[in-house]
């Protein structure tokens, strides 16, 4: 009998160990965002775009790029949302505005997701920087839909874009934070279990 509850309470410390709850869960679930963020193939992508704006390519190819860069960012945000929760309704309703690309004009989109006339209040500033991953683009997209005609036209989406490359490096900071956050809770951790 002795063996059989030795066995069970070793059965049961285990499985409940295996799923971490509480802070030890959040900083599981953060760690793994940071580690699967997307940014490094986002940036690459945006990168791209850019190169492709500067050098003047058909319209059809910055749409259809700035419709990639919008894709990857889904990944991207649903990482933020995990490294930063309070992001979450702010950034679900940025993602929403994918669906309505295809009708959607400049001033529109410059009133409702630039401005923030469709989104919630921003919660905490680090969103920001994240939302601006799908907005630009948007722009991009917009911009090259109605045909980018002239220097002028292709000088606006280069600007987007360059601005995109500035809130990347924001995000990239933003998920560095968590990192060093979670890896000091870590140590705090381990040098209080002992």
């Amino acid at each position: 009998m002795r063996k059989e509850c030795a066995a069970a309470f070793v059965c049961f410390s285990l499985f409940g160990c295996s799923e971490p709850s509480g802070p030890a869960a959040n900083a599981q679930a953060a760690t793994s965002a940071v580690q699967g963020s997307g940014i490094e193939p986002y940036a690459l992508l945006a990168s791209e775009l850019l190169t492709d704006i500067r050098i003047q390519r058909d319209a059809g190819v910055i749409q259809a790029r700035a419709d990639d860069l919008i894709q990857q960012s889904d990944v991207v945000l649903d990482a933020f949302k995990l490294a930063y929760p309070q992001c979450r309704s702010y950034l679900d309703a940025v993602l929403t505005l994918r669906a309505s690309l295809a009708e959607m004009s400049l001033a529109a989109l410059e009133q409702d997701y630039h401005g923030d006339g469709k989104l919630p209040e921003l919660p905490d500033p680090v969103c920001y920087h994240s939302k601006d991953l799908v907005v630009h683009p948007a722009t991009v997209l917009v911009m090259a839909k109605g045909g980018l005609a002239g220097d002028d036209a292709y000088l606006e989406a280069e600007l987007e874009m360059v601005e995109v490359m500035a809130h990347i490096e924001q995000v990239k900071q933003a998920f560095k934070r968590v990192e060093v956050s979670i890896e000091q809770q870590g140590v705090a951790n381990d040098s209080t279990s002992n």
